[in-house]
């Protein structure tokens, strides 16, 4: 049995799919099956039940997933523990950001990341809390900010701070300095489609007041819904940073909504290491989360003036 043999074994457990398997590995097929059967043979006994979806674990195969993990997670972090002795960090770095924060809070920490260590590269990728974790989940991200989600057994979620919700309405309209939620359920509010986190929140707790939800439309794009707001067609509820470049420029108005707030959280996967690269980013991070924990709950209640 070898550290291969095992990597190869989890990514099929965790795919369920040889063949997906394979391609997150990056290897042929065939490779990965003449592995597993070397696997078996000295295990002597049968790991996975094969049928024509993928494949299931048997019950061997469950108990030596829970040990795999445990073992690769332990010399991952052996490695990644000698590197940071020595090494400066190299290779790439993926970060995971929604959009209302990215400009907010990856700016000058990334160009100062580069500028620092020159043989990494970075990636960053926008999208909902919901798809970032599952980026993270299945390890096409290192790390991600998200709003936080309910407890899942493969994550890590570390809370950073809170952003208040905001209703974010045409330019000329003047708004009470705190909106309750009562007075949102009577507008025309444009939102995100489900599995974002704001909308169901909001949803949520019009539901639990028996308030009715006046949606008039849906969208993933938030620059469709920027342009609608100004243009007088409808409401948004936001967290603050969405648009507070826009109520700064007098292009809409707004106010936060009594008693919203959503959580952004730093999520990572409990199995792998913290690299040399993770943690020399998050130092760089740290100075922007303060600034937006403060920024993020202004005492200031709207822009109207």
């Amino acid at each position: 049995m070898n550290l291969t043999q095992l990597r190869y074994f989890v990514a099929v457990a965790r795919r369920k799919n040889l063949s997906r398997a394979a391609a997150e590995l990056r290897i042929a097929q065939p490779a990965i099956t003449r592995q597993l059967k070397l696997l078996e043979a000295e295990l002597e006994t049968p790991l996975l039940s094969r049928h024509h979806r993928g494949v299931e674990l048997t019950d061997a195969g469950r108990l030596l997933l829970e040990r795999a993990e445990a073992q690769i997670q332990s010399f991952d972090q052996l490695r990644a523990d000698f590197q940071d002795l020595s090494f400066a960090p190299s290779g790439q770095l993926r970060v995971g950001c929604p959009p209302a924060l990215t400009r907010q809070l990856m700016r000058a920490p990334t160009r100062e990341f580069l500028a620092r260590y020159p043989k990494t590269t970075v990636e960053v990728r926008e999208s909902i809390s919901d798809e970032l974790a599952r980026a993270v989940l299945n390890e096409s991200l290192d790390m991600a900010i998200a709003s936080t989600l309910a407890p899942q057994q493969h994550l890590v979620s570390e809370p950073l701070f809170k952003e208040q919700i905001w209703l974010f309405g045409p330019p000329k309209v003047r708004l009470a300095r705190k909106i309750p939620l009562s007075f949102v359920s009577g507008l025309p509010l444009l939102m995100a489609r489900r599995q974002n986190a704001t909308r169901n929140l909001v949803e949520g707790r019009l539901m639990e007041a028996g308030l009715h939800l006046n949606l008039v439309l849906e969208t993933d794009s938030t620059s469709l819904m920027e342009d609608l707001v100004k243009d007088g067609a409808g409401y948004v509820t936001a967290p603050y940073f969405s648009l507070i470049d826009n109520l700064k420029s007098g292009n809409v108005s707004g106010a936060p909504i009594e008693g919203l707030a959503i959580e952004r959280s730093l999520i990572r996967r409990k199995d792998r290491p913290v690299t040399r690269a993770m943690k020399e980013f998050l130092i760089l991070l740290a100075p922007e989360i303060r600034r937006l924990s403060k920024l993020g709950n202004p005492r200031q209640s709207n822009g109207n003036k």
